[in-house]
């Protein structure tokens, strides 16, 4: 049977357990996501958060640091999907990215996170595998032309411990010396499932 949603006005909120004036309550049922009212138990105030980097951020380091402005609210208990993407360059050949996910503990069913580069066609590289916690880290063994903008894309789940947070993706260069400069204008969010 068919199920129907009423509109719903999605809008920022300041935490994720208090919406801004006049923003519509989301939740994510067994059958899929519907509508609710104030006042519930289970009740969701923002199931998806969005963010963006706003001015390049640099790394020289192997070291994993954080892409400024994509650090996004999560609650303790909950279980979200997500996807960052945007592009890097290196300042050097041989010199490629390592990236991950930082956030609170994880719950029992841990982190999934996958790093995707796109070189060109016929190009693509997957990491063979996939981190499994955070602060681990992803490092496709690809090697890019000093300066050639990359597109990378993260996306996988992953469920919060018993303490809420923020989670934010990492990066920092492989063993190969150099720069690594994710360009403004990447982006990602993350969708609260349970």
């Amino acid at each position: 049977m068919t199920q129907l949603l009423n509109p719903a006005l999605l809008a920022e909120t300041g935490a994720v357990g208090t919406p801004d004036a006049g923003a519509t309550a989301l939740g994510a049922l067994v059958s899929g996501p519907a509508a609710r009212t104030a006042g519930g138990a289970a009740l969701r105030v923002l199931d998806i958060v969005t963010g963006r980097v706003a001015a390049a951020v640099t790394n020289t380091t192997t070291t994993l640091a954080d892409m400024t402005g994509l650090g996004l609210p999560v609650a303790a208990g909950a279980t979200y999907v997500y996807e960052f993407s945007g592009t890097y360059s290196s300042s050097a050949t041989g010199c490629y990215i390592a990236a991950g996910l930082a956030g609170p503990s994880a719950g029992p069913s841990g982190v999934v996170c996958n790093l995707h580069l796109n070189v060109g066609v016929g190009a693509d590289t997957w990491h063979s595998g996939c981190t499994t916690a955070f602060g681990a880290f992803n490092t496709p063994g690809f090697v890019v032309a000093a300066n050639a903008v990359t597109p990378w894309r993260m996306y996988g789940s992953f469920e919060v411990g018993a303490t809420g947070g923020i989670v934010v993706p990492q990066f920092a260069r492989n063993a190969g010396a150099g720069t690594i400069t994710i360009q403004a204008g990447a982006w990602g969010w993350l969708l609260r499932v349970a």
